[in-house]
């Protein structure tokens, strides 16, 4: 029988993981197109960190077709499953890849098949933005995974936004 109590108690939890290096690494890299013409090389690591220079354009081509060379980060994807696996839960590959199918073939290959939102943007702002839709949704209690410090604190300050949300972050190293 269910109890009234259970039901207010109730609460609707989402899951966020990341994908590139927080759940798989890949030969992709970010083109860095300097104003005298030069290109630099920056693999998702070190652009998670790049702090852009004025004039600088970004190029990410290697993203928009079939991984290369993934290569899983055990203990996260380990997670990722065990999340998978809880009931009630809806669980999240949030990128800032432009294509999801890329993903998804790729998590195909493993046996799993989680939701893939691909948002076609490098701007922190945007996963803080995607997350805050989530908490409009109803959702109360949140878990984040992400290599990125930038990706991380911007969803952090939604902390003081939603003091009544449980919003737990964890930056991936």
């Amino acid at each position: 029988m269910i109890k009234l109590k259970d039901i207010l108690l109730e609460r609707k939890v989402l899951s966020v993981f990341d994908f590139d290096d927080t759940l798989a690494k890949t030969d992709s890299w970010v083109y860095v197109k300097k104003p005298d013409g030069t290109e630099q090389q920056l693999d998702p690591g070190e652009f998670a960190v790049y702090n852009p220079k004025k004039g600088e354009e970004f190029d990410f081509r290697d993203f928009d077709r079939t991984l290369r060379n993934p290569k899983i980060i055990k203990k996260n994807v380990n997670l990722l499953k065990k999340q998978l696996n809880k009931a009630g839960r809806k669980v999240t590959i949030l990128t800032a890849r432009r294509l999801g199918a890329p993903i998804n073939q790729f998590f195909k290959t493993l046996g799993i098949n989680p939701y893939v939102v691909a948002l076609g943007s490098a701007d922190p702002q945007k996963k803080a933005d995607w997350i805050e839709d989530n908490i409009k949704k109803g959702y109360d209690t949140i878990y984040f995974m992400d290599d990125s410090k930038k990706n991380v604190k911007a969803v952090s300050n939604l902390k003081k936004k939603y003091p009544n949300v449980t919003l737990k972050t964890q930056l991936i190293s």
